[in-house]
């Protein structure tokens, strides 16, 4: 391994040296910006198909004709129908804002499928090695199977956790009582921390997947615990930090775009107000601005709404495949594959 990633390695060991490693990201993700777009490319093209074919769907089929469904624009996920929980009746075009921390913003969906690639780019970056297209591909071609099995598990595990988020708040299996607040509160707290130990003891799968020439989603799993066995709080406090990032660059971002929308577009006018005060500058703290109605604005709206999520989730994604990439090699500073 060269002296780059063994000054990488080094960053890990203080809190005096995290802008050492968070400059060294940095660097990495602007050396390989254009790289890293055209390895996403072919994702982000599924994702806008995908998640504009369902906005079609939903609006042939109708399914926004009960008025509790509503199509929302907002600037935590860009646009959403149909989400849980459902609202009271509420007039189209009301705005609704204020101060959240939602965990839509954390999803790259389709994007992440493209971590595996962009972990090889990094880390032959690091070693000094070259790095093309056809590299990177012939390398991540044969580990599709595990890709897919480890990326549907993990989304397995995310949906047993809104089930059971589900059951205890809005009766689908029946209880013997009735849950209080309180309950609740505690219920989804304790879902959530689940979800989030986990999440952590996981987020090195693919590194071990690509670097390590895994073929098993579960063991390259099982790998990955046992390397964040030991700094867990510290690996914790680093996706926290990406995760407000995140966070905030979505809600600007889509905020921003409401701003044209409101701009351009007659139906968007109420959320002007918000988005032309003060209140604008909460997005940077955690706000959120959000306006519904109660049928699917201009086709227009909705194909831009969900090409600028989509870019906004292809910034992030390289992002996080730097991180948890570096923070593999400070735990392994594994270098033998690079030079394959």
């Amino acid at each position: 391994m060269t002296d780059v990633v063994k000054e990488n390695i080094d960053t890990a060991k203080g809190p005096a040296q995290q802008p050492e490693l968070i400059s060294a990201i940095f660097r990495c993700y602007r050396d390989n910006f254009w790289l890293f777009w055209r390895i996403m490319l072919p994702f982000i093209v599924l994702g806008v198909l995908f998640h504009f074919g369902l906005s079609l769907f939903e609006s042939l089929f109708d399914s926004v004709s009960d008025p509790k469904n509503l199509w929302r624009f907002d600037t935590t996920r860009g646009l959403a129908v149909n989400e849980y929980p459902r609202e009271d009746l509420i007039a189209s075009g009301s705005v609704v804002s204020g101060m959240t921390f939602s965990f839509h913003s954390f999803s790259i969906g389709f994007l992440w499928l493209a971590i595996c690639p962009l972990t090889f780019v990094t880390v032959r970056y690091y070693s000094g090695a070259e790095v093309t297209m056809r590299r990177v591909w012939a390398r991540t071609r044969p580990k599709i199977g595990p890709i897919l099995r480890g990326f549907f598990l993990l989304y397995f595990f995310a949906a047993v956790g809104l089930f059971a988020f589900l059951v205890l708040t809005s009766g689908i299996l029946p209880l013997p009582a009735s849950p209080d607040a309180s309950s609740l509160c505690l219920g989804l707290f304790l879902i959530i921390v689940v979800l989030v130990y986990f999440g952590v003891n996981w987020s090195l799968y693919n590194q071990i997947i690509i670097i390590q020439d895994q073929r098993s989603a579960i063991k390259a799993m099982r790998r990955s615990s046992t390397l964040v066995r030991g700094v867990w709080g510290r690996t914790f406090g680093m996706y926290l930090l990406l995760a407000l990032f995140t966070m905030v660059f979505t809600a600007v971002v889509l905020g921003l775009t409401l701003l044209v929308f409101s701009l351009t577009v007659p139906e968007f006018d109420p959320i002007r107000r918000v988005l032309l005060s003060p209140e604008f500058f909460t997005l940077f703290l955690g706000g959120h601005a959000r306006i519904s109605f109660e049928t699917a604005p201009s086709f227009w709206t909705v194909g831009v709404m969900i090409m600028v999520n989509t870019l906004v989730h292809a910034v992030l994604a390289p992002a996080w495949a730097v991180v948890t990439t570096q923070l593999y090699l400070n735990r392994t500073g594994e270098s033998g594959f690079a030079s394959k």
